[in-house]
């Protein structure tokens, strides 16, 4: 599996630099020279690629290195939506010339430069937005949310899909476990995707995680980044931080008079592996029923398999990066049910998912800044 999602990915991003080239680049450029200069271009910037994945699941780089290959996947990212956006312009234009034959074909050819101008600022632009979102720090996002059956105060905090490895390293989660600190949390949810390489690659961020500070503890799921690179190894790590792994199982959190149920399920990746696979049932057999119950499971799509009869109140869910860059935010869509945000699932349910606090692939966001997520659980 570890080597399947590389295969699969480098086969979408061909398509994607095959799309930039047909349908962007030699639509809008007619001179011999600069056109074979940009087919070099895109060249390069798909073997920039697969150095990405060679560097993210097959051998170490140099972090420069793999900062300058990383930054293929956001380019990528950048041209593939600028040439829809272009297209969708140049067919407006075509229909405009067949609605009105009086426009002249001075102004046709005038609309068509400025079209092909702007494009390529706007695809600069939208780059360095793109990379300046992506390295601010996460933001924390406090919501106050009553529970049902629950008495007092809980305070907790979650974290989703850092992606430790790559780019994310032991100064990122320092500065991550810092903010987390300082907000002092009762106890600590991880939705999975926190570690996205080899644990025996990552330690030194791995020891950072270990100094994050919960009274009431720590507790982890497993996210679909985790089957690609050895779940034992990593679950154990864990294990020896004394954070608690939750394999479809139960605890109860107290603190004084405030009690509830904290479930977490397998990520639904087990499935197509027919291994480590989710069951709510299972994680379900050890709740307190008098106590209100919050579950964590990575994908938000799980919520689907969630019915009013199993009295889940709250579900804690990572997962979409919120889109990450817009506006993949709707491909997002098409796959998870919710994308970021309190939702109401149903009658007796919410959801929340986080957008991540980390980031995958290139160092970029737009419209989908990383968060770290600060709840209050209240009485209803």
């Amino acid at each position: 599996m570890k080597n399947l999602f590389p295969l699969i990915a480098l086969l979408v991003f061909l398509g994607f630099h095959l799309s930039i080239y047909f349908f962007f680049f030699k639509q809008i450029i007619k001179v011999r020279i600069p056109l074979l200069v940009l087919k070099y271009f895109i060249v390069f910037n798909f073997l920039g690629v697969v150095l990405y994945f060679t560097a993210r699941y097959f051998m170490d780089f140099p972090q420069s290195l793999y900062f300058l290959v990383s930054l293929s996947i956001g380019v990528s990212f950048v041209l593939f939506v600028v040439m829809l956006l272009y297209q969708c312009l140049s067919l407006l234009l075509k229909l405009i010339s067949a609605l009105f034959p009086k426009f002249s074909k001075e102004r046709r050819g005038f609309f068509q430069n400025a079209l092909n101008i702007t494009s390529g600022i706007f695809a600069l632009g939208y780059l360095g937005a793109g990379l300046i979102e992506g390295r601010l720090q996460p933001r924390i996002e406090s919501l106050r949310i009553p529970l049902k059956n629950f008495k007092g105060r809980i305070s907790a905090v979650q974290i989703s899909d850092l992606h430790i490895g790559g780019l994310i390293e032991e100064n990122v989660v320092r500065g991550i476990v810092q903010q987390i600190n300082a907000l002092n949390p009762d106890f600590i949810v991880l939705t999975g995707d926190i570690v996205d390489a080899e644990i025996s690659r990552v330690s030194k961020a791995i020891e950072e995680i270990s100094k994050l500070k919960a009274p009431l503890g720590i507790y982890f799921v497993l996210g679909n980044h985790e089957y690609f690179h050895g779940i034992e190894p990593l679950m154990k790590a864990l294990k020896t931080l004394k954070i608690v792994v939750l394999e479809n199982a139960c605890v109860q959190i107290q603190k004084g008079e405030s009690r509830l149920n904290l479930a977490g399920v397998y990520d639904l990746f087990g499935r197509r592996i027919g291994a480590l696979e989710p069951n709510l049932d299972k994680a379900l057999e050890k709740r307190n029923p008098n106590y209100p119950l919050v579950l964590l499971a990575h994908q938000p799509k799980f919520a689907l398999e969630v019915e009013e009869s199993h009295n889940v109140d709250l579900i804690l869910s990572g997962h979409t990066h919120g889109g990450q860059i817009f506006p993949f935010r709707f491909l997002v869509k098409l796959e998870q049910p919710y994308l970021a945000g309190l939702y109401q699932h149903s009658k007796t349910t919410q959801i929340y998912v986080n957008r991540g606090t980390g980031f995958w692939g290139p160092p970029m966001r737009i419209l989908a800044r990383a968060e770290i997520s600060h709840f209050e659980f209240v009485e209803l």
